[in-house]
């Protein structure tokens, strides 16, 4: 889970002495509290509807600054939370760890761009990028939220029909639970699950030789037996 609205990638900052050898950028990190707490209570409260655990992503031993506030809203909000287990990891090592240790996980939050990260790294240590659906959620629901692969538009392999659409099924899937349909939002699932499990139609990314329409018909078949 990652904070989509501030952070790194905030539009704080310019660049001066254009084409001179001054020229400087500069990019300003942003950190709300709110912005920050809002992040951290929405993990929070996921967790308790999972495993009971959250693991905090940070890098305060060398931004000195955001990353020992975030530490600092993460400890506040986790006082909340009793009941659930709390851990934090430089951003270094816990991609390591990602690698090494999928199972030590469950719910990890991060500023915007350690998320940012961490969700190509996840999606590739399952084994494709082509399989991790996400959400960018308003979680207070007052306004839209929209739901996209990890990968999102894949251009250098547009209108090759190889794209795997996994990730983007699954991003329906997720959508059709968040707008109240978590039974057919689970079809959805299992006939994924169904088609990776019983059959060997795979797009390349995951050594098949199937294109998109024949993994998408596959999908569309196999909700029909489970729904």
């Amino acid at each position: 889970m990652r904070e989509n609205n501030e952070g790194e990638y905030s539009e704080v900052g310019g660049r001066l002495y254009r084409n001179t050898d001054e020229e400087l950028a500069v990019q300003e990190t942003i950190f709300t509290q709110r912005g920050c707490d809002r992040i951290l209570r929405y993990a929070f409260d996921l967790a308790r509807t999972r495993k009971h655990h959250v693991t905090s992503a940070t890098k305060s031993n060398g931004i000195i600054h955001t990353m020992p506030f975030w530490d600092e809203r993460f400890s506040s909000m986790a006082k909340h939370f009793p009941d659930v287990r709390t851990d934090q990891y430089h951003i270094d090592i816990l991609s390591a760890h990602f690698v090494q240790h999928p199972d030590w996980f469950d719910i990890v939050v991060a500023s915007n761009l350690f998320g940012d990260i961490l969700s190509d790294l996840g999606a590739a240590v399952v084994g494709s990028i082509g399989l991790a659906p996400s959400a960018n959620l308003n979680p207070e629901r007052q306004h839209p939220s929209m739901f996209e692969p990890v990968h999102g538009s894949a251009p250098n392999i547009a209108g090759k029909g190889i794209a795997n659409p996994i990730a983007q099924i699954w991003s329906g899937a997720m959508m059709l639970q968040h707008l109240g349909g978590p039974e057919a939002g689970l079809a959805v699932e299992r006939a994924l699950e169904g088609v990776l499990e019983k059959s060997d139609i795979r797009t390349p990314d995951l050594g098949g030789k199937a294109n998109t329409r024949e993994v998408g018909e596959a999908i569309a078949a196999e909700i029909a037996v489970v729904a």
